[in-house]
């Protein structure tokens, strides 16, 4: 019986805001890597969200002090792509045998294009989903392999009304997602 075994990717990752990368999942997981954290890339906070990252690299402010809340550009106002992200990372594995290796993703949130060594695979969307997807048969022979993950926002993001309000306008609704992340409270925030 094979050995059974765990590895955490936790380590080592990139991140880069879509619209500044004009290279493919499968070029950047083939031919052209990122190299390491140059603009457009920065290192990314996995497991993670794309605003620790952003926090992380002083890219906006933390909002957990004062108002710097105030200042992180709410999609409604940006649109999906401002906050469409990708995260690029590499690891080592060798199989053998009758080994066999399963990539597991715990909570993308919302929707996400996967890509190791050129392949895609397309995750169903929605929030709070486990994924695990079967890899064995496209990992490198060598035993270094190139793993890109596209991370969209949800499809209808939505509007929080000035004076607040439970679920927003509810277009999030539209989406597997929960109401509670728009205007999660009911009332307008007291500044």
């Amino acid at each position: 019986m094979a050995e059974i075994g765990k590895t955490l990717l936790e380590s080592g990752w990139l991140a880069a805001r879509s619209t500044e990368v004009e290279l493919t999942g499968s070029q950047l997981t083939t031919t052209h890597p990122p190299t390491g954290p140059t603009s457009p890339w920065m290192e990314a906070v996995v497991p993670g969200t794309v605003l620790a990252t952003l926090v992380k690299n002083k890219v906006v402010a933390d909002p957990f002090y004062g108002l710097e809340n105030e200042m992180i550009i709410d999609i409604a106002d940006s649109g999906r792509e401002y906050y469409t992200f990708w995260f690029f990372t590499k690891f080592q594995c060798k199989l053998s045998g009758a080994q066999h290796l399963d990539l597991n993703f715990r909570a993308i949130n919302y929707s996400a294009e996967v890509y190791l060594n050129g392949h895609k695979m397309v995750l169903p969307k929605g929030m709070f989903r486990r994924h695990s997807l079967e890899v064995t048969d496209i990992l490198n022979p060598d035993g270094e392999n190139l793993l890109a993950v596209l991370v969209h926002p949800p499809d209808h993001p939505g509007r929080i009304p000035p004076e607040g309000g439970q679920g927003g306008d509810h277009e999030i609704g539209k989406d597997v997602a929960t109401q509670y992340v728009e205007g999660w409270d009911w009332i307008a925030p007291v500044r």
